[in-house]
């Protein structure tokens, strides 16, 4: 049985990734962070490589480069989302594609550490359940990277290692869900925490390519959304 839904986002996946690998390897999957022409990173005492801040910086610069890269290819155009901070959406960039609404989430992972939290659930409960009449689909895309002395930059690098994705539909949550407890309120509120997926989660509770659809990851959104 085919799964038009699904294989839309099949397509969308395989050319955004398609996308952000001929970036990188534009750079030779090496990028220098610099300031006024010095390298952030040459000491070695630096406090950037101990930070979450080289993983906004890789996705500010890989949501610049796709905006501008998707035009040109003109196959379909990403943008950015409006008034886009780390609370007013779930989501980084978006595309639309033969009536799909496609929000992409860009997440960076250091070699060897763990970036499993996708949104908060009160947020992605209003990007993706606003409008239930647009056909949405959600992309997390996963860009690992390290630290690296570069035989050809004679420098300190941001080192590349790869890029992979999935769609939150290709998840089964019929079995539950996980989520922290991240609160900015006085009083606790469950939809405040964000959802958790990790590689065993996911690989544990695949869906079925036939089951694969807006409306069932809707209704999941909507039901943890109203849980207290």
């Amino acid at each position: 049985m085919s799964n038009s839904y699904f294989q839309k986002c099949v397509y969308l996946k395989k050319e955004i990734i398609n996308y952000i690998t001929t970036i990188f390897r534009v750079y030779d999957d090496e990028l220098v962070l610099k300031l006024e022409d010095y390298n952030l990173l040459k000491n070695r005492h630096n406090c950037l490589e101990s930070s979450t801040a080289p993983g906004f910086i890789i996705e500010e610069f890989i949501v610049s480069k796709l905006e501008k890269y998707s035009k040109k290819e003109n196959i379909f155009c990403i943008n950015r989302a409006k008034d886009n901070t780390a609370t007013n959406h779930s989501y980084d960039c978006y595309t639309e594609f033969k009536n799909l609404l496609c929000m992409i989430n860009i997440k960076v992972q250091k070699d060897k550490g763990q970036n499993n939290a996708i949104s908060a659930i009160n947020i992605l409960h209003r990007d993706y359940c606003s409008n239930p009449s647009q056909e949405k689909a959600y992309l997390i895309i996963k860009i690992h990277y390290t630290f690296n002395d570069s035989n050809s930059k004679n420098e300190r690098v941001l080192s590349i290692l790869g890029v992979d994705g999935y769609f939150l539909e290709e998840v089964n949550f019929s079995d539950g869900h996980k989520q922290d407890s991240r609160n900015w309120s006085k009083e606790f509120k469950a939809q405040s925490g964000r959802l958790l997926i990790n590689d065993s989660f996911r690989n544990k509770n695949k869906c079925d390519i036939t089951q694969i659809s807006y409306q069932k990851t809707f209704d999941f959104i909507k039901q943890i959304a109203h849980s207290e």
